[in-house]
């Protein structure tokens, strides 16, 4: 990694910037002696704050602790920028107390207050060598178990959390606090950031303490993700439920948030001095077979998957979108939004399936007994054969290039419940028949054998505290909506 390398860089602008030091009292404690440590600091703007607020209140320049605040950045050229700035805008020479160095290199140095803003960056979109030298860090902070898991399941972890786990350990003096301007999926989403609620590296607890949500506010150009400004405090551990406060309409409402179901689950937001969603919810007690899926996944080739129009030529066959016959039973209808909302269910849209009722792709010699079918695959063989992706490369290269992901005996279950999980404010579960197909990462669905049993899931799941459980998790409208990771936690698998 190169001095000038800019990874994940995202500038804190100055009135923000202002508000993390006046809303926590920094100025104060800086004024009375605190040191403060900017781990990735950019051209310095956190730090430039907190003499601006000096100034701005009447101290002299000269009466300021300026040699009182430190920082480290990564990039030559805004580490120089920053040095600039002190001495141009302040005439102050800090060139000492900065270090142009990757803070994962930098040796320790404690400090009683972190004020930062973390590279904002997952490991999967790192410069290739980067994520080689750093790969074993990941393991050597207490994020991942392993190397493999990062390749294979964490990928999607971000350099935030590793950032922060090194300088919670090695930059913060014990009893310290972090105010660190971050992306809020280290607290509120599923998957690579489990490990991260831990709140603990190398035997060092921290606690969060609180957290400020910019919501829609746009406080970062040019920035998708959420994200926010958390309090944490070194050695001692999370009191929950913490302080939450979201903007809204420009005003700071106030909630209180913690995991609901596991210690280092997401954080689910709820109204303060309110009871928490699921207050007393006994958990849905399932075979492991019925386990939430994902809908099926085609990986780029829904042109020739998916069809808009069916029609049944006898009961052996049927021609899709107006041109090409298949047989009937390989093509399934597939939900789409407005069956949700339908009493007598109406296909719409249908899903080509070449498999057997037991989820298993049909084989070569299977395929040819079915000339149709055969055909059909072959006219699109170029196509399916250029799909990218490793675990669609995988059965690719062994051969089974009609394959997709998403695909198994619990497709061909006889009921499924299922729900819309992408893009809604509301949670309302279906009872369907096992032939409707689910899409995607749209929809899910619990798949069961037994009509007794799709029924009673299908009541169980719809108890509103289950709405109310996905709304405090603040992802209504998003791809994150109900996804199986979510309700998977509501379920208790049989042994």
């Amino acid at each position: 990694m190169t001095n000038e390398e800019k990874i994940g860089v995202v500038f804190t602008p100055k009135e923000w910037a202002q508000f993390a030091i006046e809303r926590f009292g920094i100025f104060e404690r800086w004024i009375h002696g605190a040191t403060i440590f900017d781990p990735t600091m950019g051209s310095g703007d956190l730090l430039l704050a907190l003499l601006d607020i000096g100034v701005e209140r009447g101290y002299s320049i000269e009466s300021l602790p300026a040699n009182k605040l430190f920082g480290n950045e990564l990039s030559e050229s805004n580490y120089k920028d920053a040095i600039n700035r002190f001495q141009t805008e302040f005439n102050l020479d800090l060139g000492a107390n900065f270090t142009n160095q990757d803070l994962l290199q930098l040796s320790s140095q404690k400090f009683d207050i972190i004020l930062g803003n973390p590279p904002w960056v997952n490991f999967n979109d790192l410069p290739q060598l980067y994520k080689h030298e750093i790969k074993d860090r990941f393991h050597e902070f207490d994020l991942i178990g392993n190397n493999k898991s990062l390749l294979l399941g964490g990928s999607r972890i971000d350099l935030a959390a590793l950032i922060i786990q090194r300088s919670m350990k090695d930059f913060l003096s014990e009893g310290g606090d972090a105010y660190l301007f971050m992306p809020l999926s280290l607290l509120l989403n599923d998957g690579a950031h489990t490990t991260f609620r831990n709140f603990q590296v190398m035997g060092i607890q921290y606690s969060l303490v609180s957290v400020h949500d910019f919501g829609e506010e746009k406080i970062f150009k040019n920035v998708a993700t959420r994200y926010g400004l958390v309090h944490f405090q070194r050695d001692d551990t999370t009191n929950y439920p913490i302080e939450y406060f979201r903007m809204e309409n420009k005003q700071w409402q106030k909630y209180q948030a913690k995991p609901l179901l596991n210690a280092n689950d997401p954080l689910s937001i709820y109204k303060f001095g309110k009871p928490a969603p699921l207050d007393g919810f006994k958990p849905i007690v399932l075979p492991k077979k019925s386990a939430p899926r994902q809908g099926i996944n085609t990986c780029g080739a829904n042109s020739i998957f998916f069809f808009d129009e069916f029609e049944s030529i006898n009961s052996q066959s049927c021609i899709v979108n107006g041109q090409d016959e298949l047989p009937k039973e390989f093509v399934h209808p597939l939900l789409v939004s407005s069956n949700f909302s339908e009493t007598t269910m109406s296909p719409q849209k249908w899903v080509l399936l070449p498999y057997s009722n037991s989820g298993k792709p049909l084989l070569e010699d299977e395929i040819a007994k079915h000339p149709l079918l055969q055909n059909y695959l072959l006219k699109h063989k170029t196509k399916l054969r250029a799909r990218k992706g490793t675990m669609i490369r995988s059965w690719i290269e062994r051969g089974i290039w009609w394959s997709l992901l998403g695909v198994g005996p619990y497709n061909f279950a006889p009921y499924k419940v299922v729900w819309e999980a992408y893009g809604k404010k509301t949670f309302r579960p279906k009872l369907v028949l096992g032939h409707w197909q689910v899409n995607q990462s749209l929809q899910c669905y619990v798949p069961t054998d037994l009509k007794k049993e799709a029924t009673l899931i299908h009541k169980a799941l719809r108890d509103p505290g289950i709405e109310e459980y996905l709304l405090s998790m603040k992802m209504e409208g998003t791809m994150n909506w109900a996804q199986p990771g979510k309700i998977k936690k509501l379920i208790q698998f049989e042994e």
